[in-house]
């Protein structure tokens, strides 16, 4: 028998404990995520958020940036010393951005979301953070069992060999539980990445459906180059926040084409670049992406920001970045003003080989492109948030938990609003892929009034 204590991980209800100076937020909060099955808490200010914590410690805090007498960042640094464990998100608009970047430092925050938010985005945030550290809790356990039976190996001196196969056994199946949890802490942590690009993606201005279009071919394009597991995954985590700078401009910036801005806005909007760093700054896991994100604007002739790097100068993983995220953009209209066909964005890129992009990323792009795509499907199509959805685009498809409801046409406003009446009604948003550029062969798609 072994002698080992049993650790127990006691199940409980997580608490969460909601922190605002504004009544109706407080109220609106708690509704929210009534029926989720959380211990809620509220306080009005800062200081009494900390004497509920001095009370009792909680899992998750959810605070307003902007709160008198004591602001959320200050708040959230007392909380530290209090409730090291406790999962801590802060509640900012975008004109407190320098002071979210404070939280994150001197607070240690989990995430962050804009006010007002969107409730079910909110929701998956406060799961993803709870299921984290349930799993956090979980690793430790596991991690003080085997330390346990380490020592216990250490003082056996009678009838060794029977006992070490009895506790190698015992150690292969707490490690093999180790192992689960690891793997699944990964996913959950690449599922709140994706979870926080779709929310950089419902600014006003930032291009929706981008990010995951980019991330995944970057990261096909790096497998077919013959990277390395671990760069390709940097890749892909640096496409999916390719976006995130651009929170930091002005909304008259982003309401605009690139090929519209003036020459002092340009340099502006390409600043975007840099500032993630400041936005992504103390996450180790994603330091080599931060890098990538960096020199996206860099071009391979050293006509590129920030730093006029030359050739293989750039980052490889940001010479295939750059390659794609242009090629998208030049479909939508952005890079020239206008949307275009295949043929001739495949020219455009092909023109700028060894000029703008590396001419190697280029033609293995066009090769990946080729192997993967139909004669029939040569654009794009990316999948878009329901709040991005807008009259004329072309849809290739729009389902709901599966089923087909539209596709192959051209969107109106009445099918909008149908679409928006269909997701109040039944509480789940539909999965939205819409087609980018225009195919000049192609007889022009009909709208939904037109098929009905």
């Amino acid at each position: 028998m072994s002698t080992v204590p049993e650790i127990i991980l006691k199940v409980k209800t997580p608490a969460v404990l909601f922190v605002d100076d504004e009544p109706n937020v407080l109220k609106s909060l708690r509704r929210l995520f009534h029926g989720e099955g959380y211990e809620i808490y509220t306080a009005p200010s800062g200081a009494e958020g900390l004497n509920r914590l001095r009370q009792s410690a909680v899992d998750l805090i959810i605070s307003d940036m902007r709160m008198p007498g004591m602001n959320g960042a200050e708040f959230l640094a007392h909380a530290v010393e209090l409730c090291p464990e406790t999962i801590r998100i802060i509640l900012t608009g975008y004109a407190d951005l320098q002071s979210t970047i404070d939280s994150v430092n001197k607070g240690r925050i989990f995430s962050y979301c804009n006010k007002p938010w969107h409730d079910e985005e909110l929701k998956l945030l406060v799961r993803n953070a709870l299921e984290q550290k349930r799993l956090r809790e979980e690793h430790d356990r596991l991690s003080a069992i085997i330390r346990l039976q380490n020592d216990e190996l250490k003082i056996l001196n009678e009838h060794l060999e029977e006992k070490v196969d009895q506790r190698t056994e015992q150690l292969r199946k707490t490690l093999k539980n180790l192992d689960q949890a690891n793997i699944t802490l990964k996913k959950q942590y690449l599922d709140s990445i994706k979870a926080f690009s779709r929310i950089i993606e419902m600014r006003p201005g930032i291009k929706a459906g981008h990010s995951k279009y980019i991330a995944e071919n970057a990261h096909a394009v790096a497998k077919k180059m013959n990277m390395s597991e671990e760069d390709a995954k940097s890749i892909f985590y640096a496409g999916l926040l390719l976006q995130i700078g651009k929170m930091t401009l002005h909304d008259e910036i982003l309401a605009q084409p690139f090929y519209v801005l003036h020459a002092h806005q340009r340099i502006s909007y390409l600043k975007h670049a840099e500032e993630a760093g400041a936005l992504l700054k103390g996450i180790t896991q994603l330091e080599n992406a931060m890098i990538l994100i960096r020199y996206q604007h860099e071009y391979y002739d050293g006509s590129g920001s920030p730093e006029n790097l030359v050739g293989k100068q750039i980052p490889l993983g940001s010479r295939i970045l750059t390659v794609i995220s242009e090629y998208i953009s030049y479909f939508e209209g952005s890079m020239t003003g206008k949307p275009m066909p295949v043929a001739e964005v495949r020219k455009r890129l092909d023109s700028f080989k060894g000029k703008k992009y590396d001419p190697h990323v280029v033609d293995v792009f066009f090769q990946y492109l080729e192997e993967s795509q139909t004669a029939e499907n040569k654009r794009p199509i990316i999948e878009i948030a329901w709040t991005q959805l807008c009259p004329g685009m072309e849809i290739e498809e729009i389902s709901y938990e599966g089923k087909v409801y539209l596709k192959d046409c051209l969107i109106n406003d009445r099918m909008i609003n149908s679409l928006n009446h269909l997701r109040a009604q039944n509480g789940i948003s539909p999965v939205i892929k819409i087609r980018l550029g225009v195919n000049e062969n192609a007889p022009l798609l009909q709208t939904p009034d037109d098929q009905s």
